[in-house]
Order: structure tokens, then C-alpha cells, then sequence
């Protein structure tokens, strides 16, 4: 399909695109004043990859977008384009760029020049609550070590040792600075050279702190990798363990992913928000460096997925990270359909006027197998299959609509870390994409799709007869 073709029939409904061009990783997540900030890698001036800015959106409920003008402008004859970065907000004016009664919002993020692609950490700062940005006159503030790879900046405050920490990725490893103001910055230390996958480069990285239920606290470091991926291309790791404000130390050596799914990357979390409750919530460039230049979805190209909650949950004397909509998301459902029954299958209709949030349980034996499908009446089809056995989560999308050769991964695995009878699973279908929550979201599976026309049916089908129920509702948008 030529890549000048309107494709409104693609178009997320809650899922975020910019409105017209490229965008990939989000940049500089920060929650201010009542407003979730995305920031995110655009291309004003065309459907590829290339010309980096921030562009800039804002919105309350997390679901529904308002578009701003480029946030961050790239000056060629400058220090050059705007690669990927965070945000801050400056509660205590250490920084001292505070001017008028707004807090500075403080951007860190790497610049790149044009014609030499020397990696460098610049800032720029916003003194009216994130709308209008200007670049500090002493960009860099941290220069490049002689590294090739040397980008991606994630800034927070550490309480413990109150001050800044900056963690970017250096090559192979992410290296840590501190600072008192953010303008001045000091090496403290690295990580990751012998942990974890090293199948590609290492980018985005985040750190943070998660607490379990039973008010246990860990950090976690995430860490997005090109290619090393779990299912081909790009994908997200993460390390959890102890970061004590010089070091961080790991507490596994098995490698554990974010998300299975082929596209889910350069996923990073809010800043700002943890004051109010306490949650951590992340968004992530819905594709996958593979295939993303052929998606073939016009005027714009490029989607983030939905957004989540990461929660710390312990399993067998370890921890792990779970993935669930954010709660904003559960805010805004209004049920279309519940049905439930004891049998060997249940099927429902769904509406093509909304995003779905689709929740499904059934009690499973250990040697049934378990099939969830969805299609619509062209014959096109997406197949999720459990294997308790082993384990397993198989997701197909080879029949579920156009080009299935464009992802070269057509079948998709992932893996559980319970074998439990009863089995929970919550799907989230928008006009171009699947988000698959295993088992309260321990197990996440993010995917693209491109189907011909809308599903319009659910099917869950057990061997052995078994309860199941099927609850779908519509998530509620401005056009809904």
C-alpha cells in the first residue's frame, strides 16, 4: 500500500498518535499543575524517521489528547537535532531558572549534531508550566567521553542523599551523575557491562522505586534494548534491586522483560506524580524498529501504547514487575456485554465504535489448553493460545489482516510465571493494536495489527468443560 493513502480505519481511538508524521520514543513525562506532559521523538516534516524535535501533547485522563506546537526545536547549524531526554519539575528552584510564580520545568535530553553524530546531554527549561522552552546558553552539560553511543538522559530527585540523579546509557552499561542543580553534573557510577541481554544497544533508560502491597520497597531499572528483543526487533528489560544514590545493584541474573510483545519500546515513566499517589506509570512507542518505517498508516506514523501502571508484585521469594491499565482507564469503561457460562466454549459480539477493555476468566486443568480468539466477518483472525503446561502464552497474528508478512514476527511467545487453574487475562483492542494483561499483568504482550475492518467477535474455547465468564466494555473517549 503507498504510504499516501489515508487510513482513518487505523486510527487509534485511545491510543496516543501524533496528528500528522513520524513520532517514535516518548520524551520528557512529566505531570504538572493537573496535566500529564508527553513529549515525544517527531518529525514535522514528513512520515520517516529523521529532522528530531519534541513534539508535545497534554492531557488530564491519560485517554484523551490535546496537540501542542514542537516543544523543542532541532538548529542544524546548532548544536543539532533533539534526541531523547526527560523532564523535572523543579519544586525547590534548584536550579535556579525559576521566573514568575511557576516552578521551572527542567528538560534534560541528548543533542546531536548534524554531520559528526556526536552525542551530548543538553537542557532547556520552561518558566510557564511546560508550554514554551528555552535551551540554556551552556548546552552541553555533559559532554561526551568519547563514546558512540552516549544518549537518552532520565532525570529524578533522590530523597536519601537530596540531589539529582541522571542515568543515560553509555555504550553497553548505564552510567549515573548526580548534581546539586541540575546544570552541573558528576560521574558517580555505571552498571550493566556483565548484566542482563546485550543482543543490541542499550537506550532509554529509567529508575525508580516500586512498593508491594506488604509495603516492601525495591528499584527497579529499566533498560530498552535494539535488537535483543524477546520475539525479534527491539525490547524492554529491567533489573530490580537496591540503588543506594551512588550505585545500583542488581538482585537476579535472569534476564526479564517488560513485555513480550514485539512492540512495546523505549517505555519510561512520569515524573511529578508520586507525591500525590504514589504510582508509577509508564508509556512506551507502540512498534517495533523492524518494520516500523513500512507501517503503512498515513498521515502520521506511529502510536504509544497505552497507558500503565507498574506495580511490584513477589513470586516464589523474588520480585517482578506487573503491567495493568492505568487506572485512568478503569475510570472511564462503560460495559457493553457480560456473559458467563459453564461449557467447552463462549462467544460474544463486539461493538467497532469504541476502544474495548476485555476481561476474561476461566478455570483451566493442567493438561487443557486454552484459545481466545478474535475475528470479524472477513475471515480475518487473532489467536491467543495458553499452554499450562509449559507455561506458555502464544499469540498469532498471521491472519489478522493486511500485509502479515510486514511483521516478520508473525507468532509471538511469551512466557508466565504461574501455572494457577484459575486464569485471568485482559485484552485491550483499539483499530491497530491488541495489549494482552496475563494473570493480573505479569505477563504483558503488546502487538500491532492492521486489520481489513474492525473484529466484531470474541471466542474463548477450552477442550474440557470449564466456567467462564467474558465482561466487555468501551472505553469512553471525546468521540465515543
Amino acid at each position: 500500500m503507498p504510504n499516501n493513502i489515508f487510513t482513518p480505519q487505523w486510527r487509534p481511538k485511545v491510543h496516543f498518535t501524533p496528528e500528522k508524521n513520524w513520532m517514535n520514543d516518548p520524551n520528557g513525562l512529566v505531570y504538572y499543575n493537573g496535566q500529564y506532559h508527553l513529549f515525544y521523538q517527531y518529525n514535522p516534516h514528513g512520515n520517516d524517521w529523521g529532522n528530531m524535535n519534541w513534539g508535545h501533547a497534554t492531557s488530564t485522563d491519560l485517554i484523551n489528547w490535546q496537540h501542542h506546537p514542537v516543544a523543542i526545536e532541532m538548529d542544524v547549524q546548532g548544536l543539532g537535532y533533539i534526541y531523547s531526554g526527560s523532564a523535572v519539575v523543579d519544586f525547590d528552584n534548584t536550579s535556579g531558572l525559576q521566573q514568575g510564580e511557576h516552578p521551572p520545568l527542567v528538560a534534560l535530553f541528548t543533542h546531536t549534531q548534524a554531520g559528526c553524530e556526536t552525542q551530548r546531554q543538553s537542557l532547556a527549561y520552561s518558566t510557564d508550566g511546560g508550554f514554551n522552552w528555552l535551551q540554556y546558553d551552556n548546552n552541553p552539560v555533559i559532554d561526551n567521553p568519547g563514546l558512540v553511543d552516549f544518549r537518552d538522559p532520565k532525570v529524578f530527585w533522590h530523597k536519601q542523599s537530596q540531589r539529582w540523579i541522571l542515568v543515560l546509557t553509555a555504550g553497553h552499561q548505564i552510567d549515573f551523575y548526580a548534581s546539586e542543580n541540575l546544570l552541573n553534573w558528576q560521574f558517580i557510577s555505571s552498571f550493566g557491562e556483565d548484566e542482563g541481554c546485550h543482543g543490541g544497544e542499550w537506550e532509554c533508560p529509567d529508575l525508580f522505586e516500586l512498593t508491594t502491597g506488604e509495603d516492601e520497597t525495591k528499584w527497579v531499572l529499566l533498560v530498552s534494548l535494539v535488537p535483543g528483543g524477546p520475539n525479534g526487533g527491539n525490547g524492554t528489560q529491567y533489573f530490580i534491586g537496591d540503588f543506594d544514590g551512588q550505585t545500583f545493584t542488581a538482585e537476579h541474573q535472569d534476564v526479564r522483560w517488560l513485555d513480550y510483545g514485539p512492540d512495546n519500546y523505549a517505555g519510561v515513566t512520569w515524573d511529578g506524580k508520586q507525591s500525590l499517589d504514589n504510582r508509577r506509570t509508564l508509556i512506551a512507542w507502540m512498534s517495533n524498529w523492524i518494520y516500523a518505517a513500512d507501517m503503512p498508516t498515513f498521515p502520521w506514523r506511529g502510536a504509544m501504547c497505552l497507558p500503565r501502571d507498574l506495580l511490584l508484585v513477589k513470586r516464589n521469594h523474588q520480585y517482578f514487575i506487573a503491567n495493568q491499565p492505568a487506572k485512568e482507564i478503569d475510570d472511564n469503561l462503560i460495559v457493553f456485554e457480560q456473559k458467563a457460562q459453564t461449557n467447552t466454549k463462549l462467544s460474544t459480539e463486539l461493538p467497532t465504535d469504541s476502544a474495548l477493555d476485555i476481561k476474561i476468566s476461566s478455570q483451566l486443568e493442567q493438561t487443557d489448553k486454552l484459545y481466545i480468539r478474535l475475528t470479524n466477518d472477513l475471515g480475518e483472525l487473532v489467536e491467543l493460545k495458553y499452554l499450562p503446561a509449559q507455561q506458555k502464552i502464544l499469540v498469532d497474528r498471521s491472519k489478522a489482516g493486511w500485509q502479515y508478512k510486514l511483521w516478520r514476527t508473525p507468532r509471538i511467545e511469551a512466557f508466565t510465571h504461574t501455572c494457577d487453574s484459575d486464569i485471568n487475562c485482559r485484552l485491550v483492542l483499539d483499530s491497530s493494536s491488541l495489549e494482552v494483561f496475563w494473570q493480573d499483568g505479569t505477563t504483558s504482550m503488546t502487538i500491532c495489527l492492521l486489520p481489513t475492518e474492525a473484529f466484531n467477535k470474541i471466542e474463548v474455547d477450552t477442550a474440557e468443560v470449564s466456567g467462564k465468564t467474558i465482561n466487555v466494555s468501551r472505553i469512553k473517549h471525546t468521540d465515543s
